[in-house]
């Protein structure tokens, strides 16, 4: 077995500990939030973890009422002075797995000489980027030894999520983050045989749709099929993918697709339109009986918070790139290439 399977399916084994962590450290979460007081919120991030840090920017603004911005660390590393008046005065977070990226590390550094409050949340104990942060929370169950990270991202963009439940007192959408995990096993095991299915089918590359609090984790979805299946993928939002993108879709591209609640209708033409360039399209949603006329349709819980739908959004572009992997013979865990993360000289 590969790395990366076990990685992919003990992550909500992974996710229970570090929901029961952060709800631990819900008091000192709340009580460093407040002594600050930001204007604004900036998560930094590398590759998969600067995906994720574009979701919790959206998820920030959505839920905090204060502006939520979400940066490659590389971008503010580079061009620090440009940003200073943006990150002035904000709480600046970095998810990353092993807390050691230079980019990350480096970025933090260069805030910390102005002023700017710094939480990380690391995958590592003892990383350097939790000696310099101002509070770091470290999540070391969600550590992927496997270079392409699976686990672990799930794991923060749960925790990015949780990081800002707790900070508003939502209580309702810890409830339902808790209820995500609760039933993912499940899930997990319900939909592994469709994710064989569609790996096995004759495609060369995938597109990625979806919006709002999704964008992040959908775009390192697209990532996930590069990496480990090492095929060409693409994130876009869902009705964007007409305005340009549509003309590389045909019979050899794969689309998965998370389908909003709002504006059946547009997204049903949408699949239309993709099937008719002979796309194959799996939707993921909260409908049933594949309302969409897809290819294939997952089903997931309603839940009223739309970013919780990211948590088991995530496992079926994964599962697929695990299979479609196999299919093609490549080593999923060691693709040629690719570091698990970057130290700058």
């Amino acid at each position: 077995m590969y790395l990366i399977e076990g990685e992919i399916y003990n992550q909500y084994d992974a996710l229970r500990c570090t929901y029961d962590y952060l709800r631990d450290q819900a008091d000192a979460i709340r009580d460093f939030y407040a002594s600050y007081a930001p204007r604004s919120i900036t998560f930094i991030g590398c590759g998969s973890g600067y995906c994720l840090c574009r979701s919790g920017a959206v998820s920030a603004s959505l839920r905090l009422g204060i502006p939520g911005y979400g940066m490659a660390a590389g971008d503010l590393l580079i061009n620090f002075d440009q940003y200073r008046n943006m990150i002035e005065g904000t709480l600046l977070v970095a998810p990353s797995r092993s807390g050691g990226t230079s980019e990350v590390v480096m970025a933090v550094e260069k805030a910390k000489a102005l002023g700017v409050k710094t939480l990380g949340i690391a995958a590592k104990e003892g990383s350097p980027l939790g000696e310099i942060a101002d509070l770091c929370l470290e999540i070391p169950w969600a550590f992927d030894e496997s270079v392409c990270q699976t686990r672990t991202v799930t794991n923060l963009y749960t925790a990015n999520l949780m990081l800002l439940g707790i900070i508003a007192e939502d209580d309702g959408l810890l409830s339902e983050i808790n209820s995500a995990i609760t039933v993912g096993n499940e899930y997990m095991e319900k939909y592994t045989p469709l994710a064989k299915e569609i790996a096995a089918q004759d495609w060369t590359k995938a597109v990625v749709l979806a919006d709002s609090e999704l964008e992040g984790i959908a775009d390192e979805a697209a990532i996930a099929v590069t990496e480990i299946a090492q095929l060409p993928g693409t994130y876009h939002h869902v009705l964007d993918v007409r305005h340009g993108p549509m003309v590389l879709v045909d019979d050899s591209t794969l689309v998965i697709m998370f389908c909003s609640p709002a504006e059946i209708t547009q997204q049903r033409r949408l699949v239309a339109d993709l099937r008719g360039r002979g796309a194959k399209v799996v939707t993921i949603s909260a409908q049933e009986d594949n309302l969409w006329d897809a290819n294939w349709s997952v089903t997931i819980p309603s839940y009223h918070n739309f970013a919780v739908n990211g948590i088991p959004f995530i496992f079926i572009p994964q599962a697929i790139s695990y299979y479609k992997a196999l299919e093609r013979g490549v080593d999923p865990d060691r693709p040629s290439g690719l570091e698990p993360w970057i130290k700058l000289g």
